[in-house]
């Protein structure tokens, strides 16, 4: 394996980590305002959502995601994070938390 994809390998395992801590959320499309078929597979914290890149496509279609400034979208090993930032992501972590109010 190329240093280049031990690297990947090592950046990929950290968000995982990451992904398991007590201030990340795996959360459901629709709790996000989504609609479902916009992604399997998502987490939230408090500034940003993260999809897998394998259902990045469908969130960009499905979520609008598309139109999400390129500043605001990091790629990092297998993931790819929306940030705050954007109004468009705001809005989706703004339902979030309007959907935990509720229950």
């Amino acid at each position: 394996m190329s240093d280049a994809m031990e690297l990947i390998g090592k950046v990929t395992a950290q968000v995982e980590d990451f992904l398991e801590d007590e201030g990340t959320k795996q959360v459901t499309a629709k709790e996000l305002g989504l609609d479902p078929r916009a992604a399997y597979k998502l987490w939230a914290t408090n500034d940003c959502i993260i999809v897998p890149k394998s259902e990045d496509r469908n969130l960009q279609y499905y979520g609008g995601f598309e139109y999400v400034d390129k500043e605001c979208r990091k790629e990092v090993g297998d993931y790819v994070f929306y940030f705050s930032e954007d109004s468009r992501v705001a809005g989706h972590l703004d339902h979030l938390v309007d959907e935990d109010e509720v229950k």
